[in-house]
């Protein structure tokens, strides 16, 4: 790496820092690309040049987060569980993670989860690694026995992750939904829907 690659990527690891020690002192909305330059000890142009718009800006600086708590739940995971134990384990993880800053991770997946997927690069990288993930798990359980065969795995991960992305949305909506009762929504959901693939 030159000396100009190396500037760029100070000047982009500086950006990142203030943004994301602003975005949770000030919250998204009341952060502004020129507070994130200052903060940072650099012009707002940039800011710009590195990052387009604050969405991308929020975008990048928090999905390392969500990535590390991704794969440590990832890395916990019981292997040698049912079904639905594994399948609740990442969501269950995910539910306290978001709750150490609703106000933050609502306004990350407010402004991306309805945006294309190419405006929002890093989320999908994210979501489609997860799907995949999920997907190994299915197959898995086919393998066993567990689930019917004629079932295809993509279609049952959508269904699955459907309904998380349903209560984390009743539970970024609503603060008196502590992370258990979201764990116990939607485990009692994906039990439901587990109940028409699985063997008896």
């Amino acid at each position: 790496m030159n000396r100009r690659e190396a500037s760029k990527t100070e000047t982009r690891r500086l950006i990142l820092k203030a943004a994301r020690r602003l975005f949770r002192k000030k919250g998204v909305e009341q952060c502004t690309m020129r507070a994130v330059a200052k903060e940072a000890g650099v012009s707002a142009a940039t800011v710009i040049l590195h990052f387009h718009s604050k969405t991308s800006l929020l975008e990048v600086a928090i999905t390392e987060d969500i990535e590390q708590a991704l794969q440590k739940a990832i890395s916990t995971m019981p292997e040698k569980a049912d079904l639905l134990v594994r399948l609740m384990h990442i969501p269950s993880a995910m539910f306290s993670f978001y709750d150490s800053d609703r106000p933050l991770y609502r306004a990350l997946i407010r402004s991306t989860i309805l945006e294309p997927e190419e405006d929002n690069p890093h989320i999908t990288q994210q979501l489609n690694e997860y799907f995949s993930y999920l997907s190994q798990i299915i197959e898995h359980e086919k393998k066993r026995g567990n689930v019917r065969k004629d079932v295809g795995a993509d279609t049952a991960v959508l269904c699955v992750s459907a309904l998380y992305i349903g209560v984390l949305i009743h539970f970024f909506r609503n603060p008196g939904i502590t992370p258990q009762m979201a764990r116990d929504m939607l485990k009692s959901m994906t039990s439901q829907y587990l109940r028409g693939i699985l063997f008896p």
